[in-house]
């Protein structure tokens, strides 16, 4: 009896700090990534206020060149760029204001808030000039235009502009180098990982040898087990070392770092299983009821790991393992999708209605992966005893909308709408919901991990688009979709878009 309480209490024990491993590494996960999303969100962010800066200095410099050149030479031509860029300069000082406001930067904020305010007085006073010469009042524009006052304007805006990129190709700097942290981090989480499952992995074989010495008459089932043990061991610790040779020589981004950190993972949480599983069936009589309910509770953790990590694959695959933009029949992708959803649909006699669908530039499997979420999330998040009734609509949106909404210019956009009739959120959860291993329900409601939707969110953005929600509780939920139809990656498109701007 004491053997066995002895043996017993070992268990618990390894069984508790296979837990405490298990749940660190999850948290440390987790972290990992909110980190990275945070430094990507401020990277972002200074790539915007440098983009609508350059793009307000450029609009400066072609408005003063035609209010040069009509004052010089008295001709209306002069004035068709002037005219042209005058209508457009509101809506760069907005995206600059806009991006003021979104900076993390208290002091920079002020700079371009001034920034803004010396570029209108400038504007003011090209436009005062301009218009006295179309009175025919000449001699005072000239006047004007001969003083330093628009001279020193323009010094302060471009000492200012100076300033203000300067700082902003600091605070990048910055960034790169909390991503270069990120990366170190992740690789001494991933060594971690492997001595601490190395570790388990002998503590359970000295287990293993207890329960030999405490019964004869399964010695050689346990010889066999110690066998089998003994050569994962060695697999495994061949596999570590290929492992580290590799990350010794690997120079990857921060996403391929996660990639590799998940896609580990995967094999201590399955020997976790399988160990497990195996003392769910063979060693119930060994076990107290605690004991066994420990064991539950550490496949029911095993198992949750695993679909977090897979989902976390899923999400880094999004932008590290993306295909080439192909023509893309998005009737057939949703075609497709409800078939797959085939089963669901009639168990739940959902009633679906889609629009004729266009065809367009994209990556086909992500965008079966984009709609397959979105429909999943359509039929399980109903309301009880009532159908699910999905519509998915699509319009063309048009320029004025399209400036609106600050979409990419020069594409083709569309709007797609999925609507449905379940238990909706409330909208203050918006944002919420898009955000990795974010659920507004617990698992014993609905299953899931709290991902798909940040997939949905990743995967639009790759296609230049945007995707908002709407809803409230119990009157289902809204799902808007702006996609180009003749977008590229994400990557190609930003820089493209630069390129316009600055020409």
């Amino acid at each position: 009896m004491t053997q066995f309480i002895r043996t017993a209490s070992a268990w618990i024990l390894m069984i508790a700090l296979v837990v405490v491993v298990i749940a660190a590494n999850s948290v440390y996960t987790i972290h990992t990534l909110d980190e990275l999303a945070a430094v990507e969100s401020r990277i972002f962010t200074t790539n915007k206020v440098i983009d609508s800066i350059n793009s307000l200095h450029v609009a400066v410099l072609r408005t003063e060149s035609g209010q040069r050149g009509f004052l010089l030479s008295d001709d209306p031509a002069y004035l068709e760029d002037y005219e042209k860029t005058l209508n457009e300069v509101n809506q760069l000082m907005a995206r600059v204001e806009e991006n003021a406001i979104k900076s993390d930067y208290d002091e920079q904020g002020q700079r371009i808030e001034k920034l803004v305010r010396i570029a209108k007085q400038k504007l003011n006073e090209l436009i005062e000039t301009v218009e006295l010469a179309r009175e025919d009042k000449h001699r005072k524009a000239l006047d004007i235009f001969n003083s330093r006052v628009g001279l020193d304007l323009y010094d302060q805006f471009e000492s200012l502009f100076i300033e203000i990129a300067q700082e902003e190709r600091n605070l990048q700097a910055q960034h790169v180098r909390a991503l270069v942290k990120l990366r170190v981090d992740s690789a001494n989480n991933l060594i971690i990982s492997a001595a601490t499952t190395g570790l388990l992995i002998i503590g359970v074989f000295f287990l293993l040898r207890l329960n030999i010495r405490e019964t004869i008459n399964h010695r050689r089932e346990l010889e066999h087990h110690n066998m089998v043990l003994e050569s994962r061991v060695e697999d495994r610790t061949v596999e570590l070392k290929v492992y580290s040779e590799e990350l010794a020589r690997s120079n990857r981004e921060l996403e391929d770092f996660a990639f590799v950190a998940s896609h580990d993972l995967q094999e201590p949480l399955r020997k976790i299983r399988a160990f497990g599983n195996r003392l769910s069936t063979g060693y119930q009589d060994v076990l107290d009821e605690r004991g066994q309910d420990f064991l539950a509770r550490m496949l029911n953790a095993a198992e949750r790991m695993s679909m977090l990590i897979s989902d976390l694959l899923a999400f880094s695959r999004v932008t590290t393992r993306g295909k080439d933009f192909t023509d893309t029949n998005l009737a057939e992708i949703v075609s497709a999708v409800l078939d797959d959803l085939e089963i669901p649909i009639e168990e739940t006699k959902a009633g679906i209605s889609i629009d004729a669908l266009p065809t367009m530039k994209a990556d086909p499997s992500q965008m079966n992966q984009l709609f397959l979420n979105l429909f999943s999330n359509a039929l399980k998040f109903r309301l009880p005893d009532i159908s699910p009734q999905i519509t998915l609509q699509c319009v063309k949106v048009d320029e004025d909308e399209s400036q609106h909404l600050h979409l990419l210019s020069g594409l083709d956009w569309v709007k797609l709408t999925l609507q449905d009739n379940g238990i909706g959120f409330e909208q203050t959860f918006a944002e919420k919901i898009f955000a990795p291993f974010q659920r507004l329900h617990g698992r014993s409601e609905y299953k899931g991990t709290g991902i798909g939707l940040a997939v949905c969110r990743r995967i639009v953005e790759r296609h230049n688009g945007v995707i908002n929600a709407y809803s409230e509780p119990g009157k289902g939920a809204r799902f808007e979709i702006y996609l180009p139809l003749d977008g590229q990656p994400f990557d190609n498109a930003r820089q493209q878009g630069v390129i316009q701007d600055a020409e």
